[in-house]
């Protein structure tokens, strides 16, 4: 059968669009699937799609198009009621547009995936069709006026699922639509590429949009209890949203800044998962809960809210995961300190949570979809006699779950890093055919001398969908000609130019344990430090590190006395008794500061920051200095204090250090102080790695 989803804007990110892409996905093995998208504001999807899949768009609003000025775009909806949460996106122009292609479509089964599109798939889908509403919000979270309208015309639909069992009641309960089956299928998620976590980093991830829903306040409060009790555990939240600005000051203001970590969006996110030991969801509400699936899938137990629905459907109490009370830190608190204090039952709770999710499954979830599609039709049939069902209802579309990209710009690379320093990449391309596709490093450099490309021996492998697998590895011993730089991950052959390929998986978690042994001195000789990662158009990058000497900064402690820093020398040199911090003002008007450094064992060296005495040898309103290890008194050689060495490319979002105020003993002949509000010293890391601080007298 063909059949067609209708989503506001499959080219965005959010819950909704992985879901249906999943689901899409497993249907088109045996089946035509079309994905339409409402809106169209960007030129490719964020999310990788099959292209066995078609997708279109109704309403192109990209730069330059037509449609934004289109007659009828400025006056509302006539469709959407006004309490529906995108009421303002749609307008008299989109709903023309809508109603034109269900009238014509030529779909067996329309699907709808909102509120406001399924009231258009209800009332405008032709009827050689069948009708089906997904409600992915939580019921009641629906605006009760847009709720009367679904009563009102959901009688026209054939089915409607829900994602949860729970929230099938509600809707049954506080919107009946009588004769109208409605159902709770949940979503699906797949089996992840990468290999499961095994439990032995002390990491705690969580997962989803910076929106207050989410309570990662409450996450970031109930770490906060646990982190002077367990200090070798790091708390990794990823997402982006309006609310980062004041979990990042709520960071600061527990004097966590170092341990918890916001870490910006990251796709795809299964490697990010597989890093940790611990999941945790401290939602208010949630209408499912992918991200419990997400983490489950990777093998972690999941400490998680009991909210009224999802999560309880999900988690199996005390054996993949422990639900505690809804908006109680310490709540959460205790139950992350049960799996963080007991290796056993954190490694037994993840192998279970492994076994459990399997049943979100897309293929099995798929299955009841086309349970419930045939259903419908013989619901159909038996009611109305002009309506004739599909000729072939599980005819085989292709014998393959997967089809290879229609070209080599539209694969993506996984890559996989392990703790010896070696790089493997794989891609999955059309046949490879004439053109004997290579993988090959491009040096991106910073001062315009590019260094020559590094061709990587490939090899080729013929697939049973007619494609083509392509790996290669890059060796600790490629370092020497790489050096220290950024390289693109290209692929190219005689019959074509180079193509900067799409980071696909970057599976990094051997880099936290390389860091390790590095910083404990068990490598000796040149530090080198090879880390994919993706730029923010997708692209994939190598950083590359090859140090003779390299200083890594391991602590940085602010409070309002001052700043001090933890570090360790790496390599072949020795801190020597006497060794100096220093710290260098950025610009034409150089000067110098030093200090002693405490030596501890292991090469390691702890120095109180001077900030004194650059506020009161400043000469403008901001300063940036830099900071350097002079291993030895006796030689002038200085090496400058960078934090390179994580498994994560963006280490300057993620830590992020508070400013402390700072009243100089002198006053600076230079510049204008304001007794009421000090100059304030705030420690950074640059986005080459390098260590900082600026001082600001504003």
């Amino acid at each position: 059968m063909k059949i067609s989803f209708l989503i506001n804007n499959i080219y965005g990110i959010g819950g909704t669009n992985r879901t249906v892409i999943n689901l899409a996905e497993a249907l088109a093995v045996r089946h035509e699937v079309e994905i339409v998208s409402v809106f169209r504001r960007a030129t490719a999807t964020k999310f990788e799609i099959s292209p066995r899949i078609a997708v279109r768009a109704l309403v192109d609003l990209r730069s330059g198009s037509a449609d934004a000025k289109a007659a009828g775009s400025d006056e509302p909806s006539e469709v959407v009621p006004r309490q529906e949460e995108f009421y303002a996106q749609y307008s008299k122009f989109t709903d023309a547009r809508i109603i034109q292609d269900l009238s014509r479509t030529t779909a067996d089964v329309v699907v709808g995936t909102r509120p406001s599109l399924n009231l258009f798939v209800a009332r405008y889908t032709r009827d050689s069709a069948l009708r089906v509403a997904q409600e992915h919000m939580t019921h009641l979270a629906i605006p009760s006026t847009v709720r009367a309208e679904m009563a009102r015309v959901y009688p026209r639909l054939d089915a409607v699922t829900t994602v949860t069992e729970a929230d099938a009641h509600s809707f049954a309960e506080n919107t009946p639509v009588p004769g109208i089956p409605v159902i709770g299928i949940p979503n699906s998620v797949p089996r992840p590429v990468v290999e499961p976590a095994d439990g032995s980093h002390k990491v705690i991830v969580s997962a989803g949009r910076m929106h207050r829903v989410k309570r990662y306040d409450l996450l970031i409060r109930a770490f906060g209890m646990l982190a002077d009790e367990f200090p070798d555990w790091q708390l990794r939240i990823y997402g982006d949203g309006g609310e980062a600005a004041k979990l990042r000051a709520l960071v600061t203001e527990l004097g966590l800044a170092g341990r918890a970590l916001l870490m910006g969006g990251f796709s795809p996110i299964e490697s990010e998962w597989a890093k940790g030991s611990i999941a945790a969801v401290t939602s208010s509400a949630e209408s499912f809960g992918m991200t419990l699936v997400e983490a489950m899938r990777c093998g972690l137990p999941v400490v998680s809210t009991d909210c009224p629905v999802g999560p309880r459907e999900i988690l199996r109490h005390g054996e993949d995961g422990l639900l505690v009370r809804t908006e109680d830190a310490e709540a959460v608190a205790q139950g992350l300190r049960m799996l963080m204090s007991d290796d056993r039952l954190r490694r037994d709770m993840g192998a279970a949570a492994l076994r459990n999710s399997a049943r979100y499954d897309p293929e099995a979830v798929a299955e009841r979809y086309v349970e419930l599609f045939e259903g419908a039709m013989r619901r159909r049939s038996a009611s109305d006699r002009a309506y004739r069902t599909p000729s072939r209802t599980t005819a085989a579309v292709s014998a393959q779950p997967t089809v290879p990209p229609v070209s080599i710009a539209a694969a993506t690379v996984d890559v996989a890093a392990d703790d010896a320093g070696w790089l493997r990449f794989s891609a999955v391309g059309p046949q490879d055919g004439k053109h004997r596709w290579q993988f090959v490093l491009r040096h991106n450099p910073s001062d315009g001398k590019r260094l020559p490309d590094m061709p990587l021996r490939t090899t080729r492998k013929p697939l049973g969908n007619g494609g083509t697998r392509y790996t290669a590895a890059l060796t600790p011993s490629a370092l020497d000609d790489l050096g220290d730089g950024r390289w693109r991950v290209t692929m190219s052959s005689a019959k074509s130019a180079n193509v900067h390929m799409k980071a696909g998986i970057r599976d990094t978690r051997r880099l936290i344990g390389a860091r390790e042994a590095i910083l404990a001195g068990s490598r000796p000789g040149p530090v080198g430090w090879n880390l994919p990662y993706a730029q923010p158009n997708g692209k994939l990058m190598l950083r590359t590190v090859l140090r003779q000497d390299h200083v890594e900064s391991t602590a940085v402690d602010v409070d309002e006395h001052g700043i001090t820093l933890t570090g360790v020398l790496c390599g072949a040199s020795r801190i020597e008794p006497g060794a100096l911090f220093v710290i260098s003002r950025r610009g034409s008007h150089s000067a110098n500061f030093t200090v002693p450094v405490r030596v501890l064992a292991n090469n390691a060296f702890h120095a109180e920051v001077p900030v004194r005495k650059v506020v009161d040898h400043r000469l403008d309103r901001w300063e940036d200095w830099d900071w350097w290890l002079q291993p030895s008194p006796d030689n002038w050689r200085k090496i400058r204090v960078c934090h390179l060495l994580e498994d994560f490319p963006d280490v300057k979002g993620a830590f992020v250090y508070p400013a402390v105020p700072v009243v100089g003993d002198e006053t600076s002949e230079f510049v204008s102080v304001h007794p009421a509000k000090p100059v304030r010293v705030r420690p950074y890391c640059s986005a080459s790695g390098a260590m900082a601080m600026n001082v600001v007298d504003r």
